[in-house]
C-alpha cells in the first residue's frame, strides 16, 4: 500500500505541473519570448511524461 501512495504523491503533482507548464507555453502571447515559450512546453512535456510513467509503472510482486 505504501508503494501505491508514494506513486500517487509523485504522479499527481508532476501531471498537474506539467499541465500548467504546457498551457502556459501554448497560450503565451508575449512578443520576444519564443525561447521561454519553448522552455515551458519542454518542461511541461517532461513533467507530464514522468508523471504518467510513474503512474503506469507496474509494482514488483512480493517475493
Amino acid at each position: 500500500m505504501s508503494d501505491l501512495v508514494a506513486r500517487g504523491l509523485v504522479m499527481v503533482p508532476a501531471v498537474l505541473l506539467g499541465g500548467v507548464f504546457m498551457s502556459t507555453g501554448l497560450f503565451w502571447s508575449q512578443e520576444g519570448s519564443t525561447g521561454s515559450r519553448g522552455l515551458a512546453i519542454g518542461l511541461g512535456l517532461l513533467l507530464l511524461t514522468a508523471g504518467l510513467l510513474v503512474g503506469l509503472r507496474n509494482p514488483r510482486p512480493d517475493s
